[in-house]
């Protein structure tokens, strides 16, 4: 079976910084579900941060995971990209 791999973002790397922003702007915009436009495009901009650090394990093209994917699924991938499940990165040290 394939499997996802998310890349966290390491936060001590160059360009860290604007990563974690994008991420917590659309988590923001997530929040302040007053305006559904703004809900739905926050939603749209958190996909497309995870899909910029998504491979799969054996080379299957990762839309084609991403259509058998839950909703829980895809929660844990966020939440790994944003270090909360994450294994140390390389600039952490050893």
């Amino acid at each position: 079976m394939t499997q996802l791999i998310v890349t966290p973002i390491d936060m001590s790397a160059p360009g860290s910084f604007r990563q974690r922003s994008r991420l917590m702007r659309a988590i923001a915009m997530m929040r302040d579900n007053k305006d559904g436009a703004a809900v739905a495009a926050a939603y749209i901009a958190v996909e497309d941060l995870v899909l910029e650090r998504l491979e799969t394990d054996d080379g299957t093209p990762v839309e084609d995971v991403l259509d058998r994917l839950s909703a829980d699924d895809f929660d844990e991938l966020l939440q790994t990209m944003a270090g909360e499940n994450a294994v140390p990165t390389e600039s952490a040290g050893s």
